[in-house]
């Protein structure tokens, strides 16, 4: 492979920013006759963070709105060590439950019912791995433009360009992560995908832009890693392709779901690690 073709093909995998709320990408033909069922169903090892699932359907864009949120659903969640819970609605078309504790290596399975129609998915929740700190990068220069610890900058010293999360990618492919930041009571809109498929075993020394998030100076930001699996990986990669990524697509399409019986969406197991910086 030439150096080009290593170089496109890296920054093609290395970063995925969608300037979108995940609440609002999924793409779906608001035209169609038939309703379809979204899940959006997250299950974690933070224990700060409860499972959630929420559930809403795609509606005629006649109707005037694109979701509607589905009430009443039955939500079990089940481990393959014999743990099961059920998830109740907390909020309209929000269900979660913390009693059942993720553990990496575990597989989770999902069972949904909805007006009798039953979606099932099965998830393993990958590895953790450490984030070990959190790098700011400051503008380098002082004209106009972007910059990035590289490149030139807007001058605003107040302020800083990019973030870097530090970490060691454990050798052998198959390691993928999803990015998210948080400012107080703000998180970004932004969705950031890392891949080994093509550097596998470094340190990571690849910086995110925040997005929506302003990093201002005495601001503190919460960095989120998330170690997904590769269906996970590909379905928002899929995401990727149906908005404004690098590989946007002018003929979008739903993204492939890990969830069965005609849903559309995703159920993800992921273990995550977490660092807080402050902007100095």
């Amino acid at each position: 492979m030439t150096k080009k073709s290593i170089r496109k093909t890296f920054r093609f995998l290395v970063m995925i920013a969608l300037f979108a709320s995940c609440e609002k990408v999924i793409q779906v033909d608001l035209n169609s006759k038939d309703p379809q069922i979204v899940i959006e169903a997250e299950v974690t090892d933070d224990i700060s963070t409860p499972q959630t699932v929420k559930i809403t359907k795609s509606v005629n864009i006649s109707d005037g709105e694109t979701f509607s949120i589905v009430n009443g659903a039955s939500v079990i969640l089940n481990d393959n060590f014999g743990n099961n819970v059920t998830l109740t609605e907390t909020s309209p078309g929000i269900y979660q439950n913390s009693g059942l504790q993720g553990v990496p290596g575990r597989i989770y399975y999902l069972t949904i019912n909805v007006a009798g129609i039953t979606y099932t998915s099965v998830c393993e929740m990958p590895q953790s791995v450490q984030l070990d700190t959190i790098i700011v990068n400051h503008s380098s220069g002082g004209g106009p433009g972007g910059g990035g610890p590289s490149g030139p900058g807007n001058g605003n010293s107040n302020r800083a360009e990019s973030l870097t999360p530090v970490f060691q990618d454990p050798i052998g492919r198959g390691n993928y992560y999803k990015f998210k930041f948080q400012k107080d009571n703000e998180t970004s809109t932004s969705l950031f995908l890392f891949s080994d498929e093509v550097v596998d075993g470094g340190v990571n020394n690849r910086s995110l832009r925040a997005g929506n998030i302003s990093l201002n100076k005495e601001d503190t930001i919460r960095v989120i890693m998330m170690c997904i699996d590769k269906a996970v990986y590909k379905y928002f990669y899929g995401i990727s392709a149906n908005g404004n990524g690098p590989n946007a697509s002018a003929t979008p399409a739903n993204p492939v779901s890990n969830i069965t019986g005609g849903a559309l969406g995703y159920f993800s197991a992921y273990s995550a690690r977490t660092k807080s910086i402050k902007i100095e």
